[in-house]
């Protein structure tokens, strides 16, 4: 899971758990345009440890922590890629490793999926924004309508980014679940085929997919991510004019953001379709 309080790098992360810092490792994230070093801070909760990357720590082994205390500060680091919000990844394991795969699924609260679920949502075919904040790579906005992602007519709120990235999206449920290969329709167009149902959300690919462990390697393979083409015949316009693509978040001032360089300004009230 990824939460941000933020959208500056370098401001203080506080963390969501009590518990005690047990292992701090510095990871080398490769050549590229931002820091070469990345974090990974372990918590002992209770019987599980908290793992926390993308801030660069204050605290060291054996500091006890509570609720709030200032982690570290967000820091921007080669895994990210040009739009990314500043962000701490959290994940919750049995033991002390640096592998995902080896952490517990999450579930959300009810208070999140009552944020989610009490917005009024509508089959629209276009998504009208105002731009609350500019920034150089992308804008930051307020979605004005809620328009459905639906599977086979099953109604799914879409989370994660469409047009950029690795050519997956996540959907989340808000009555049943939606049928497995199931074409998904969003904004008027069919951006998919759901690859993965969950017990709350489920996974969309730009193809029909068999085996979805097979998929999932080859989609997140750096072949693939370095070339950035997972959403090939999927195109994003915001007011006409074509941008890189758009992320859905979860939150309390901005949940939609336009990537790619826009010409907009803060207060502009604009019109997102898909081709």
């Amino acid at each position: 899971m990824d939460v941000s309080t933020s959208d500056e790098f370098g401001v203080e992360f506080y963390s969501p758990v009590s518990g005690v810092v047990v292992k701090v490792v510095k990871v080398f994230t490769g050549l590229g345009p931002y820091s070469k070093y990345d974090y990974v801070v372990f918590l002992r909760v209770m019987d599980s440890y908290v793992k926390l990357m993308h801030i660069k720590p204050k605290v060291r082994p054996g500091d006890l922590i509570s609720l709030g205390d200032v982690i570290g500060t967000y820091i921007r680091s080669n895994y990210f890629s040009y739009h990314h919000l500043p962000h701490a990844h959290i994940e919750i394991t049995k033991h002390l490793t640096l592998r995902p795969l080896k952490s517990f699924n999450i579930h959300p609260s009810e208070e999140l999926m009552r944020i989610i679920s009490s917005k009024h949502y509508d089959n629209s075919t276009e998504l009208k924004l105002e731009v609350l904040k500019i920034r150089a790579d992308f804008a930051l906005c307020k979605a004005l309508n809620n328009p459905l992602a639906t599977v086979d007519g099953v109604p799914t709120v879409p989370q994660g980014e469409l047009g950029i990235g690795v050519g997956y999206l996540g959907l989340i449920h808000l009555a049943r679940r939606p049928p497995k290969h199931g074409e998904v329709f969003f904004l008027g167009k069919r951006v998919g085929y759901v690859v993965r149902v969950g017990e709350w959300y489920s996974i969309l690919s730009r193809e029909r997919v068999h085996s979805f462990s097979d998929w999932f390697l080859r989609t997140t393979s750096i072949n693939n991510i370095s070339k950035n083409d997972g959403w090939d015949g999927c195109k994003v316009y915001v007011n006409g004019g074509e941008v890189k693509g758009v992320e859905f978040l979860v939150g309390s001032d901005y949940n939609v953001k336009i990537v790619g360089s826009t010409g907009l300004k803060v207060g502009d009230k604009v019109v997102l379709n898909l081709f």
